[in-house]
């Protein structure tokens, strides 16, 4: 059996990101991963069981960088709103400073099904973060408007991404729309009036 190479794993993840931004998800192949690594189709198989294996595991890797970033403990000190605002502001650094990361997160969610128990894994990640506990926290008291903690997941995600994309790709500038618009427009959008 062939030794596992902590380089070469993380090279495969990251190709199979950049092919998933540069193209779609549907575009991440193991030959296209492997010849752009520089290894053999089959050494992929080395680290990663399949296709779906490959997907799930780079899924999870940017979860994991973008829950790392979710405030933890202190966002379960603070009161709610200023705790919805300051996890809001962190994500929105996390856009500007992880890109990549926000976009693959983006893709994999949209454009691929991951089987159930994939889903179960996904879902104890995202159980876990501070974040998650702050939206049902807030759906619990209502806070929040009351539909699927999802949606709300989703509108705040996608906004912020959004925003992160045309501030780097200068649709517009931080004094054009600098970035309490986009939070107070987000807690109004989230918050049970």
């Amino acid at each position: 059996m062939k030794k596992k190479d902590d380089q070469k794993y993380n090279r495969i993840l990251d190709v199979a990101g950049d092919l998933i931004i540069t193209d779609s998800v549907g575009a991440v192949s193991t030959t296209k991963i492997a010849k752009q690594v520089g290894i053999s189709q089959s050494s992929i198989y080395v680290y990663f069981k399949n296709r779906e294996a490959l997907l799930l595991t780079l899924y999870v890797r940017e979860l994991k960088r973008l829950y790392a970033q979710d405030g933890g403990e202190d966002l379960r000190s603070l009161s709610f709103e200023t705790a919805m605002k300051q996890y809001l502001e962190q994500l929105f650094h996390y856009g500007l400073t992880y890109p990549k990361s926000m976009t693959i997160i983006q893709k994999l969610k949209e454009d691929y099904v991951f089987d159930e128990q994939a889903g179960e894994q996904i879902n104890v990640i995202v159980h876990q973060s501070a974040v998650q506990q702050l939206l049902f926290k807030g759906l619990a008291d209502k806070t929040l408007r009351q539909v699927d903690i999802s949606l709300l997941r989703n509108i705040i995600f996608s906004t912020i991404k959004l925003h992160t994309d045309n501030l780097r790709q200068g649709v517009y500038t931080e004094a054009d729309v600098p970035f309490e618009r986009i939070q107070r427009m987000l807690m109004q959008a989230v918050q049970n009036n």
